[in-house]
């Protein structure tokens, strides 16, 4: 994929963000209104970012722009990381890379109360909840690849987070 089709993509997930998060915010105010409650504005910023990626994965992965007529599934490990590896070095770096970045932020977002394995656990079975969603919708291939390198993306995440707090927790 071209460096434009990289920005498609991040433009589209920014746009399905900004509409989730704006629906979040409309029920978040009418809450507070409703009970008189005062927020505590630093924790509503986080979740409003937390809230903002997991749609902004959502979309890049599973919903890419409603469903479409693609419907395959590649259960065999490495096959397809292989082939883009003999395809050369940008659509392999492409999907290691890639598929790896999505989910630095997932780790670092769940590291905060959880172990590095608790985290890798977590990240596998959001990025197979994702990858299974993408099969029901058509909206492309569902690899167990992905599911591999995304989950090695939360680790990856967990560990930087780790790394920049200065503490093990393991």
């Amino acid at each position: 994929m071209s460096a434009a089709g990289i920005a498609q993509y991040v433009a589209r997930a920014l746009g399905f963000a900004g509409a989730v998060c704006g629906i979040r915010m409309v029920i978040r105010l009418a809450r507070w209104a409703a009970t008189g409650g005062r927020p505590d504005w630093r924790r509503e910023l986080r979740r409003l970012l937390q809230t903002g990626y997991l749609a902004a994965l959502t979309e890049i992965i599973a919903l890419r722009g409603g469903p479409g007529a693609v419907r395959a599934l590649q259960p065999v490990p490495l096959r397809t990381t292989l082939e883009e590896l003999r395809a050369g070095a940008w659509p392999f770096a492409y999907h290691v890379a890639g598929n790896m970045i999505w989910f630095v932020p997932l780790g670092m977002i769940l590291s905060r109360r959880r172990t590095i394995w608790q985290t890798l656990a977590i990240g596998a079975a959001v990025s197979l909840g994702l990858e299974a969603m993408q099969w029901m919708l058509g909206t492309g291939v569902s690899d167990v690849d992905d599911v591999l390198l995304n989950a090695l993306g939360a680790l990856l995440g967990a560990a930087l987070y780790q790394a920049l707090r200065g503490r093990s927790k393991t």
